[in-house]
């Protein structure tokens, strides 16, 4: 399936916006670190220039201007007090006149306390420049001058590589010719595209990180301990944005790369296999990433943030708290902790950590920019991640229906080199060799005929001859038999190919452990029509809750297992985005997937594809279960009586009626219910001396006669009635029945 429009190739723009969300997510750390080491600066420095200052009153007025905590005295205040604290009065701020007394708390591992000094104590003598770091020879200057100076070289370098690529499809859109040599290159260095590119992306951090290690390990390089500390702390934050920017650039490039670029650079012939040179990739291994990406890295950034605001207590090197102390550093519970103590030791708490109001501000500002950076890495991952499965897949899709239309000559560009990429390999090898097989036995009864007509011409000619003519016929006799034999063949190879969709299948199917590993006593009956089924189940685990579906796709065969692939996938990309477990709201986003995934519109004519799924979120520590049904009912049985949790009647894609929202069941469980999830494939399978279906009322008649048994042998039961009924009648729909035993 071929697109018709040629798109751009990126280059420049990816360069661009992994820069700048590098910068979004370091330079707020790097605010954060050093608006934290301000009163330490102060306090370093016994007479700071009036500019110092005003920058650290105007900085503080900023910050506290977004949360409209404090007035713009209060904020002249809080400066005055720091630099009061830490021994310096600047000429141009006045300072209160009465005595600040707060104890001699050296400066904690933030450096927010200073030494205090009462009127007529001496201050300290002068030392360095505590600004040095950020001077034009300091260490911090020397680092973002050299990484500047790399990121212009990085550009230049990423504009030389992606030149010919940009080249190429440049002259594709104008549709001109295109130079042998310059196509050749590109077709090469296609795949190579992602990797080069997120290492010239990531070469400038790169070697400033080697740059700082340098740094770090040499120790003539710092003048002062705060100086090495930022430095550690800008260390370790460019290597996670590091990592962060290079899996930004090399998972959008390899988007790119599959999903626009491949079917421009080769021919149809080349993209029926594979033709990348890594083989054998695992869409789980897509998944984990994109999963571990969205888990992490919201948390990451906050208990960062959080770590980095934390005091020791025992920092402040207080022998006592007096009653107020406690009051602040503990809240509430100073009234019940030594209440009837005025004072006590510090020794008390000093394993406890606090964060100050000023910290505290800066700590939300941060962690609300971080989210606000991470959401968009989170955003564009989950987006890249859904379309690198769904459009092969919905390629398939389409190409399978018009083969199933009639339509010769179809083939899947095979896009990625994981299972779906292995899937659309077998599709095209089996529908060329069927296009071959078609298209040899239809020669071959051609020339049949035409020979039968010479040979009954010549009957007629010469009545001599019929002895020649019968060796004839019983030639062709031999031939039709040989046809056949040919036909046998291929019949097993095309076999072989649905048997190999059925291991895929299989693969993708949630393992039996998740169930055991919550549940001791269950049963999955799963008995497919044809070698692939149309009918699956799903289970997953989540939020310490327990989550159990049993689905019907429309169709048999490939067609439903190829719809029930875009179920499972569809399923486990939702629960992962979800905040809350609702399985009516869950069925609403599936259906949503479904009909954007299958293009449905409505139209008369259009194939009325679609799911019914029965869904339960099950909390086994609160014994309760919420059920939604599309279609599909759900059965309990508790103390011999069968209670009919009844579904929506509509289902999981379009259809005539405005799609409703899906209804979900609040249910209280007790010890020894049983709950049974199943397809229409039992109840409707024919069989009996009249050759009816076996009818809902008796599939409940069943269960409640079987309930005093394992699950286990309710499987074999239901097993052994269901031959029984069916005798030499054949399958006639998939069948699955799920049993769960709380």
């Amino acid at each position: 399936m071929e697109i018709k429009t040629t798109p751009i190739y990126y280059g420049f723009r990816i360069y661009v916006t992994s820069v700048m969300l590098y910068f979004f997510l370091v330079i707020p750390f790097i605010g954060f670190i050093v608006y934290q080491n301000i009163p330490t600066f102060i306090r370093n420095n016994p007479q700071p220039r009036l500019e110092q200052t005003m920058a650290i009153r105007d900085s503080i007025t900023a910050a506290m201007d977004s949360t409209r905590i404090f007035s713009e005295d209060e904020i002249d205040s809080l400066v005055n007090m720091t630099i009061r604290m830490s021994g310096n009065f600047p000429d141009s701020i006045p300072l209160p006149e009465q005595d600040i007394d707060i104890g001699t708390p050296p400066p904690d591992n933030h450096g927010r306390v200073g030494i205090a000094l009462k009127d007529g104590d001496t201050p300290p003598p002068p030392e360095e420049d505590p600004f040095k770091i950020f001077q034009e020879k300091g260490p911090f200057a020397r680092y973002f001058a050299l990484l500047f100076l790399l990121l212009i070289v990085s550009d230049v370098l990423g504009y030389i590589y992606n030149r010919p690529f940009k080249h190429y499809f440049k002259l594709k859109r104008r549709r001109r010719e295109i130079p042998e040599r310059l196509h050749g290159r590109c077709k090469k260095g296609l795949f190579q595209t992602p990797i080069i590119n997120s290492l010239i992306v990531t070469m400038p951090n790169i070697v400033v990180l080697i740059y700082s290690l340098i740094f770090l390990v040499t120790k003539e390089s710092f003048d002062k301990e705060l100086e090495r500390s930022m430095f550690i702390q800008l260390h370790y934050l460019t290597i996670v944005a590091t990592a962060l920017e290079f899996l930004f650039v090399y998972y959008w490039q390899k988007h790119r790369v599959h999903m626009r670029y491949i079917d421009k650079i080769f021919s149809p012939e080349e993209l029926r296999k594979q033709v990348s040179r890594k083989k054998g990739g695992k869409i789980r291994n897509r998944l984990m990433v994109a999963s571990g990406i969205t888990t992490f890295l919201p948390l990451l950034i906050v208990m960062v943030y959080l770590f980095l605001s934390l005091t020791a207590v025992k920092d402040l090197k207080q022998e006592n708290f007096t009653r107020e102390h406690r009051e602040i550093l503990i809240g509430q519970w100073s009234e019940i902790a030594n209440k009837d103590q005025e004072t006590v030791e510090a020794k008390e708490y000093e394993k406890l950590f606090y964060v100050n109001a000023i910290d505290s501000i800066v700590m939300l500002v941060g962690i609300g920019n971080g989210i606000l950076i991470s959401f968009i890495y989170l955003l564009l991952f989950v987006r890249w991640t859904n379309q690198d499965i769904t459009r092969p897949v919905k390629e398939l899709l389409a190409n399978i229906r018009n083969t199933r239309g009639g339509e010769k000559e179809q083939f899947t560009i095979v896009r990625t080199d994981d299972e779906i990429g292995e899937l659309a390999e077998g599709y095209n090898e089996m529908t060329q060799k069927i296009h071959n097989y078609v298209a040899s036995i239809s020669s071959m009864n051609r020339d049949l005929e035409t020979k039968v007509e010479e040979r009954t011409r010549e009957v007629v000619e010469q009545k001599e001859e019929i002895e020649t003519q019968k060796e004839e016929i019983e030639a062709q006799l031999d031939l039709t038999t040989l046809q056949r034999d040919t036909i046998s063949n291929q019949k097993e190879l095309i076999l072989d190919s649905i048997r190999y969709a059925e291991r895929i299948q299989a693969a993708i199917l949630p393992p039996a452990q998740v169930l055991k590993e919550h549940l001791s006593d269950h049963f999955i009956l799963f008995k497919p029509r044809d070698i692939v089924s149309g009918d699956y189940y799903w289970s997953r685990e989540k939020d310490n809750k327990l989550l159990v579906a049993v689905a019907d796709c429309t169709g048999h065969g490939v067609p439903g297992g190829f719809l029930s692939m875009l179920g499972i996938s569809s399923m486990n990309e939702i629960v992962n985005r979800s905040k809350v477990l609702n399985p009516g709201k869950i069925l609403e986003q599936l259906r949503e997937v479904v009909i954007t995934s299958l293009h449905q519109t409505g139209t008369r004519d259009e194939a009325q594809d679609g799911i019914e799924i029965a869904l339960c979120v099950i909390d086994l520590k609160h014994k309760s279960m919420e059920y939604a049904g599309a279609n599909r009912p759900l059965y309990l049985v508790r103390d011999g009586i069968v209670i009919h949790i009844r579904p929506d009647r509509m289902p999981i894609g379009i259809y005539e009626q405005e799609p409703l929202a899906f209804t979900s069941h609040s249910l209280k469980l007790e010890k020894g219910d049983s709950i049974y999830l199943f397809s229409d494939g039992y109840v409707d399978q024919l069989g009996g001396p009249l050759r009816k279906t076996f009818r809902v009322l008796n599939f409940r008649k069943l269960l409640l006669e079987i309930q005093d048994r394992p699950m286990e042998k309710q499987k074999a039961i239901l097993i052994e009635k269901l031959a029984a009924w069916q005798g030499e009648v054949e399958q006639i729909d998939d069948v699955l029945v799920m049993g769960l035993r709380i």
